[in-house]
C-alpha cells in the first residue's frame, strides 16, 4: 500500500500538472486569440459586387475614412455616409445619453455589416462572413430598436430566402446555401421565431409578409417537432459551435422563446391553419417551460442536462427575450452566480464557468449579461457596469471586437454582428427600464397612453405609449435614487471616430 508520504508527493505532482496546463491553456488561448485579429473595423469602399464592397481597416489607416463613419472617403463615399447619418437621425434611443457612444458605434457597425448586402453577415472577415440565423434575428430586432424597420424587414425577409428544409443550418452563405457540412443547430429556429415576433408590426404591412409568414410557419413546426414527449426539446449545437451530445440551456431557451413568439404572431396572420398552429405552439411552450422548471431549474440552470456549470444562456430565460415568469428568482439568482464564476480580470466575462482559463473575455456574453441586468431594477448598476465596458474596450476604429485579451487588447473581428446587435437591446432594455428623471432614461411620453392594442410580445421592452406592458416586465420599476455619475473612461489613443 502507499505511504501517506507517496500519496502527498503525488498529489503535488498532479497540482503541478495541472497549473501547468492552465499557464499552457492561459498562453495558448492568448496567442490563438492575437493571430484572430483582422483590424480596427469594416470600411465600405463603393465598389461591387458586394463582396467587393468593404475592407478590414486596421489602426494605422483609419486616416483613410470619413470621419465618425465606416466608410473609406473618396467619390464613392457619397451614398453610404448618407445612409449612415440617415440611421443616427432616426435612432429613437438618446445618444447623448450615458451609453450614447456605444450605441452610436453599435449601430454603426450593424450598419457596415448589413446595408447594400444580401443578409447581415456575422464579420467581414472570411471565416465570419456568413449569416448565422442567430446573428441575423438579432440584427434584425436591433436595427427595429434603433428605428430602421425597412432594415428589420429587410433582414427577415433574407431569413425567409435563406431558411428552407426540413432544419435551420447552422451558417448560410450570404447568397444562399451552406459553406460546409457543420451540423445543423436548432437554437436558429427559436432565434426565428423570435425575431419574427419582435417585428411583426414592422413585416406585417409590408410586401414581405407573405414570404416572412411562411418562414414562421414553418419554424414553428420545426420547433414543434424537435420537442420530444418528455417536453424537452432533442440535443443540438447551440452558441458554443461545439457537439453537445447533453441537452444544453443554449437550445431549450431560445427554442421556448421562439415557440411563444410564435404563438402570438401566427395569431395575428389568421390565415388557414394559423390559429391551430399557435394553439399547439402555445401548449407546447408552456409544457416546455415546465420541463425546463423541473430539469434545469431545479440543478441551479445549469449549461447542459445533467451538469452543474452554467453559462450566459441563462440570460435567454429573461428579458429582452421573454418575461421570465414563475422562474425569475431562481434565473436571476443562478445569473448573479455563474457571472461571478464567469468573471475575467480585464473586467469582462467568459461565455460559462468552465470556459478554458486563458483570460479571455467575450464581448457577446458581456452584452447578454448586461441585457438581462438592464430588465430588473435590482441589477441595473451591473447593466451599466457591462455596458460601460463594452464602450471603453472598442477597438481605435470605434468597433466592437469579438473578445479582449487579458490586457485590454481587442482580438477576433471586429465589429462582431452579434456584439452590437445585443449590446442595442441591452441599451435599449436599460432606457425602457430607468425611471424618468434618471440618466439614461427613455424619452418621456408626450401625449396621454393609448388603449392597449394587440397582445404583446413576450420579453419586448416595456411599452411606450399605445401598446400594453409585457406581462412579467419590469415596465414600471419603483422609483429608485438616481446613480452616481459614471467616471469618464480612460483616454483613448487620438482617433478619426472622435470621442467615445
Amino acid at each position: 500500500m502507499p505511504s501517506r508520504r507517496s500519496l502527498l508527493a503525488g498529489g503535488g505532482g498532479l497540482l503541478a500538472l495541472g497549473l501547468t496546463a492552465a499557464g499552457n491553456d492561459h498562453r495558448d488561448g492568448q496567442r490563438r486569440a492575437r493571430e484572430l485579429s483582422f483590424g480596427a473595423t469594416v470600411a465600405t469602399t463603393g465598389e461591387q459586387p458586394w463582396r467587393a464592397s468593404r475592407r478590414n481597416v486596421s489602426v494605422g489607416e483609419l486616416g483613410l475614412l470619413v470621419r465618425g463613419r465606416r466608410t473609406v472617403d473618396g467619390p464613392l463615399a457619397t451614398e453610404a455616409v448618407d445612409a449612415q447619418d440617415a440611421l443616427l437621425a432616426g435612432v429613437p434611443l438618446d445618444l447623448d445619453g450615458p451609453h450614447g457612444g456605444l450605441l452610436t458605434e453599435a449601430a454603426l457597425d450593424l450598419w457596415v455589416l448589413s446595408w447594400g448586402l444580401p443578409v447581415a453577415v456575422a464579420g467581414w472577415e472570411g471565416r465570419w462572413r456568413y449569416a448565422w440565423p442567430r446573428d441575423t434575428a438579432h440584427v434584425a430586432v436591433a436595427l427595429q430598436a434603433l428605428g430602421d424597420a425597412p432594415g428589420a424587414v429587410r433582414q427577415m425577409h433574407a431569413l425567409s430566402r435563406l431558411v428552407v428544409g426540413d432544419h435551420v443550418e447552422a451558417r448560410y452563405l450570404p447568397d444562399g446555401g451552406t459553406p460546409d457540412g457543420r451540423h445543423p443547430q436548432s437554437d436558429g429556429m427559436g432565434w426565428v421565431l423570435w425575431s419574427a415576433g419582435r417585428t411583426v408590426d414592422d413585416w406585417l404591412g409590408s410586401s414581405a409578409r407573405d414570404d416572412v409568414a411562411a418562414l414562421v410557419r414553418r419554424c414553428a413546426r420545426l420547433a414543434l417537432g424537435q420537442v420530444r414527449a418528455s417536453g424537452l426539446p432533442r440535443p443540438s449545437p447551440d452558441y458554443w459551435e461545439v457537439d453537445a451530445p447533453r441537452l444544453t440551456l443554449g437550445t431549450a431557451a431560445p427554442i421556448l422563446v421562439g415557440l411563444e413568439h410564435a404563438e402570438l404572431v401566427l395569431a395575428r396572420l389568421g390565415g388557414e391553419g394559423d390559429l391551430d398552429l399557435a394553439d399547439r405552439c402555445g401548449q407546447v411552450a408552456r409544457r416546455l417551460e415546465t420541463a425546463m422548471i423541473e430539469v434545469f431549474g431545479t440543478a441551479g440552470w445549469p449549461r447542459q442536462r445533467g451538469r452543474l456549470s452554467r453559462d450566459a444562456s441563462i440570460a435567454f430565460m429573461l428579458p429582452p427575450y421573454r418575461a421570465a415568469g414563475r422562474a425569475e428568482e431562481s434565473l436571476r439568482s443562478a445569473l448573479e452566480s455563474a457571472s461571478r464564476r464567469m468573471a475575467r480580470s480585464n473586467g469582462g466575462y467568459a461565455p460559462g464557468e468552465d470556459w478554458r482559463g486563458d483570460g479571455v473575455a467575450w464581448t457577446p456574453e458581456v452584452a447578454l449579461l448586461a441585457g438581462a441586468w438592464a430588465s430588473s431594477a435590482d441589477s441595473h448598476d451591473q447593466a451599466r457596469d457591462a455596458l460601460g465596458w463594452l464602450a471603453v474596450h472598442r477597438t481605435r476604429g470605434g468597433s466592437l471586437p469579438e473578445k479582449v485579451l487579458h490586457d485590454g487588447a481587442s482580438a477576433g473581428p471586429a465589429p462582431l454582428a452579434w456584439t452590437a446587435a445585443v449590446s442595442v437591446l441591452a441599451v435599449e432594455t436599460l432606457a425602457a427600464t430607468t425611471p424618468q428623471g434618471q440618466p439614461g432614461a427613455g424619452p418621456a411620453p408626450s401625449s396621454p397612453p393609448a388603449q392597449p392594442g394587440p397582445a404583446p410580445v413576450p420579453g419586448s421592452p416595456p411599452a411606450q405609449p399605445g401598446s400594453a406592458p409585457v406581462p412579467g416586465s419590469a415596465a414600471s420599476p419603483p422609483a429608485r435614487p438616481a446613480p452616481p455619475a459614471q467616471p469618464a473612461p480612460p483616454a483613448q489613443p487620438a482617433s478619426p471616430f472622435g470621442p467615445a
